[in-house]
């Protein structure tokens, strides 16, 4: 079980370390919006602080940036407890994301939270003072 656990944490690190620095480079293609012109205008939104594809937003540069941090932690196995936590809003909101506005790509978005969540588990001892 303890090698699983390590392959989930560098996978998730691996993962989210690579989302965070697309939200730079974008070296990644978007995910497929047609028929979904509400994700499609949000996620533009966000990107371009606007409808239109101009400008440059602050959103996804925050995001990405917190994404890579965590996921250098994860990888590095520094502060695991903090980086969890740090992921816990990050994780909720791309799983809202995909519940309303494109539910066909909800996968890694599961698989970011479902992750999240199980590692958050395994390390609760270092969460036990937060609920005393």
């Amino acid at each position: 079980m303890k090698i699983a656990q390590i392959i989930l944490r560098i996978g998730l690190g691996i993962m989210l370390l690579a989302f965070g620095l697309n939200k730079f480079f974008w070296f990644m293609p978007d995910f497929d919006f047609t028929g979904y012109p509400e994700a499609e205008y949000l996620f533009k939104a966000l990107r371009f602080s606007g409808a239109e594809a101009t400008g440059k937003g602050y959103i996804m540069g925050l995001v990405g940036l917190s994404e890579a941090i965590i996921g250098v932690l994860l990888i590095l196995k520094k502060w695991v407890p903090f980086a969890l936590v740090m992921l816990v809003p990050i994780s909720i909101n791309i799983v809202l994301f995909h519940v309303f506005v494109n539910l066909p790509n909800i996968g890694p978005a599961i698989f970011v939270a479902a992750a999240n969540g199980f590692l958050m588990y395994k390390h609760w001892d270092n969460y036990r003072p937060l609920f005393s």
